[in-house]
């Protein structure tokens, strides 16, 4: 038998379905529709109208429903994430184009042709534009939101997202169906670059499609003419009687639904995926970040929040949750005492992608709640049976486990509340007695006399009467660098009062020193946890960074190395770091300066890492080690400064160092440490310099946003992959929209989970230029993850 190519076969299907829906009922050039007029243009039927759906909210959107029965069902819209208020049009023009108008004049092309010479509403829901000689150049079959109608075929490379609240809210959700590429019809969490939580398990099959068959509403997998996936089993009869919809809801479900023309009441489920009618917490992230989802029935969905996280929205639990309590537990002075671990039974965190810090095996429950304890970098763990995994930030998809089993546990490391009355009792307990003042006053001045006699014991003047001889100093090292005493940087910073801020190798402070006859303002670094080494091997180090030059990093002018004092001293930056100039309270930096700051923190990681004679790998990109000169050009501070830091700094015992969420994965997995750390921190840099907004937000202010665009990250590739840049660039890049997206690019080729995916700093330094061509990263191919 002869195989009719695919592309005619659903051509075929498609016009076969158009040409019995057919009326004379046209809708002409020049007809337009009024939002808030109830006019519409219909079916010839009457089962389906076409115009302003209206919303909960008062707004509108264009859109297509189920116009017979009381509880209209909308099955589609054009502008669902920019509703139209009271007094937009939707008109179809003299010159061919469909355009919604917006009450404030903007406008809106829904199709931008110059052949169509009608329109039509369909009799099975699909609104088409005609040209002269009734052939179908535009139908919104094409374009499905949410729900496919009996005849409609989905091909490859097409999509249906949810929405984003029932029918509250139908803007676009967090879930998706596509028919991908490869085959395989996959549903997915796609804001949080899930992979997938639902497979029809067809790939490798070419030609697929997913069928809503027009004569016996059977939902099915099709490849070429064969079928190689069945859906729905049987459907009430006959099919004429029932109106018939497939719809992807905002909890992730895909579902079949019949409503009985006659007498029907409401929608009724036939079909849905087993697994997940069975399991609905297995939905990816369906309670949003820091929920936790349970099923007592095994079919609905209830939603709360985490020990320690508060809801976003209590009115919609699904949104998620935010920390009552923001704690960095790796701060230096940081330690258990700041958080409890809370235990919770039957639970699991399967957060996705690079969520398991470490595996340990063989585990027991104190060994895998000692775990979190020890290593600040793990948020939570979850013991199965004997295998301990670790969890990192942000927290998703947790939920309880289905079935139950007393074989799996969670641990959840929750912030302390300080209690200010707590605070005030625990102080006056610990108030001093009169008989403790006076034993201190005793011990304080035998101390001293004891200090004292040591002073003189080694004072160069006793040395002759004593017998001993002077210990020579070690001879020092070469370096090119001005060794400053304690005392004169102690003098320099005011006693060490002027602090600038304090990171992971010690504090800073600012001052005034002399040098070269002028007064210089500097930033004077004290390292405080500082491997135990000799002078030679701090001296080395040094050096290492005193033989760097380039206008991208920050000068080291000297250094102190005298007895347990180890000081760095830098030129001042008085513009302060790149941390403060993106989130301060200020008015958000211009464009032009973000994107020229990202670049020159680019040249500054590319010269570290090929152009200095000793390579240097950062080990801790963030914007707070970024600052900004007089002239706001960045300069990369504390780099060379890893090797310097103690082993057991980070208390973990795959001895990461960084900043969680600049984190490389490889960190997380112990794999060895190259200069690909260094480019994926600037990645998560640098998109947080495009859209000035942090990685993770624990604490959003904009109503506008949900706990779905909590992970930078996450938000940023959902929107290239549905092709929705324009929709999240700033007003102020719209000019500049080509070097806007050539950056985004960029930056998601940084992030790639797999190192050798990610391009080197000198190529990501031309891409940024425009130098050469970025290309599309592999993150935008789901099938990558």
């Amino acid at each position: 038998m002869t195989m009719v190519p695919f592309r005619i076969y659903v051509w075929s299907l498609l016009c076969f379905v158009t040409s019995a829906q057919m009326t004379s009922n046209t809708i002409a050039l020049g007809s337009s529709i009024t939002a808030g007029t109830n006019s519409s243009w219909l079916s010839p039927s009457g089962d389906f109208a076409f115009g302003f759906f209206p919303l909960l909210n008062g707004l509108f959107l264009v859109g297509i429903w189920f116009d017979k029965i009381p509880q209209r069902t909308r099955a589609w819209s054009a502008n669902r994430d920019d509703p139209a208020k009271i007094g937009s049009t939707i008109s179809l023009r003299p010159n061919g184009q469909l355009v919604l108008k917006h009450s404030n004049g903007t406008e809106y092309l829904i199709y931008n042709g110059t052949s169509t010479s009608s329109a039509s509403m369909q009799d099975n829901g699909n609104f088409v534009l005609l040209d002269s000689s009734s052939r179908i150049i535009w139908q919104s079959f094409d374009f499905p939101t949410d729900t496919i109608l009996l005849g409609q075929v989905l091909v490859m490379g097409q999509k249906l997202y949810s929405n984003a609240n029932g029918t509250v809210d139908y803007s676009t959700g967090r879930y998706k169906l596509e028919v991908q590429m490869d085959g395989n019809i996959v549903m997915s969490a796609y804001k949080f670059a899930d992979p997938g939580y639902w497979f029809t398990l067809t790939a490798g099959n070419q030609n697929v499609s997913l069928i809503f068959n027009q004569s016996t509403a059977l939902l099915y997998v099709l490849n070429g003419t064969s079928i190689i996936s069945r859906m729905t089993d049987t459907v009430p009869s006959p099919i004429d009687d029932y109106y018939h919809r497939v719809t992807i809801n905002d909890f992730g479900n895909l579902q079949q639904f019949v409503y009985q023309k006659k007498n029907g009441k409401e929608w009724r489920v036939v079909w849905e995926p087993d697994f997940i009618a069975a399991q609905p917490c297995t939905v990816y992230n369906i309670c949003g970040v820091y929920g936790f989802c349970t099923s007592p029935d095994n079919k609905t969905v209830n939603c709360d929040c985490l020990p320690g996280y508060s809801p976003w929205d209590p009115n919609v639990p699904s949104k998620g949750c935010y920390p009552n309590v923001v704690m960095d537990f790796c701060a230096p002075n940081s330690s258990a005492s700041d958080f409890t671990i809370e235990v919770i039974d039957n639970a699991d965190f399967p957060n996705g992608q690079f969520a398991d810090m470490a595996r340990i095996e063989p585990a027991d429950f104190d060994q895998c709640q000692q775990e979190i304890t020890d290593d600040c970098f793990a948020m939570a763990a979850v013991l199965v049976e004997s295998v301990c995994y670790k969890k990192r930030m942000p927290l998703l998809n947790a939920r309880r486990s289905s079935p139950s089993t007393d074989n799996i546990v969670a641990f959840l490391k929750v912030p302390k509340v300080n209690d200010t009355n707590e605070n005030q009792d625990n102080d006056r307990d610990k108030s001093p007695s009169r008989f403790a003042l006076l034993a201190g006053f005793l011990l304080c001045s035998i101390m001293a006399l004891l200090f004292a006699a040591i002073a003189i014991y080694h004072h160069p003047l006793a040395q002759p009467y004593l017998g001993h001889k002077q210990v020579p100093s070690p001879k020092p090292v070469e370096i090119n660098l001005k060794a400053f005493s304690y005392q004169q940087l102690r003098e320099a910073t005011n006693g060490f009062r002027n602090k600038l801020g304090k990171g992971a190798f010690g504090t800073v402070y600012s001052g005034v020193l002399n040098l070269e006859d002028k007064r210089v303002d500097v930033a004077v670094k004290q390292l405080e946890k500082i491997i135990e080494q000799g002078e030679k091997e701090f001296l080395t180090e040094v050096q290492v960074i005193g033989l760097t030059h380039h206008r991208n990093l920050v000068r080291l002018l000297g250094f102190c190395n005298e007895q347990n004092h180890r000081l760095l001293v830098y030129e001042l930056m008085k513009n302060g770091t790149l941390a403060n100039f993106l989130f301060g309270e200020e008015t958000k930096p211009s464009w032009d300066k973000r994107a020229e700051i990202a670049l020159g923190i680019a040249r500054g990681l590319s010269y570290l890492h090929e152009e200095c004679e000793t390579q240097i790998i950062h080990c801790d990109i963030k914007p707070q080690n970024v600052l900004l000169d007089n002239n706001y050009t960045a300069k990369i501070s504390d780099f060379g400064l890893a090797k310097l830091l103690m082993k057991d700094q980070t208390r973990t015992s795959t001895k990461v160092r960084g900043t969680m969420g600049y984190m490389a994965p490889e960190w997380l997995k112990n794999a060895p440490v190259t200069t690909k750390v260094d480019v994926y921190s600037f990645g998560v840099m640098l998109l947080e310099t495009i859209f000035c907004r942090r990685h993770l937000e624990l604490h959003q202010l904009d109503e506008e946003r949900e706990g779905d665009d909590m992970i930078l990250t996450d938000w940023v590739l959902c929107s290239a992959r549905t092709g929705n840049l324009n929709a999240i660039v700033s007003h102020d890049v719209l000019q500049d929209f080509s070097r806007f997206e050539r950056m985004v690019m960029a930056g998601l080729w940084c992030i790639c989970p797999n190192p050798s995916l990610r391009p080197s700093m000198k190529k990501v330094m031309q891409m940024l230029e425009g130098t050469i061509e970025v290309g599309t990263p592999p993150l935008i191919d789901a099938q990558v993850l």
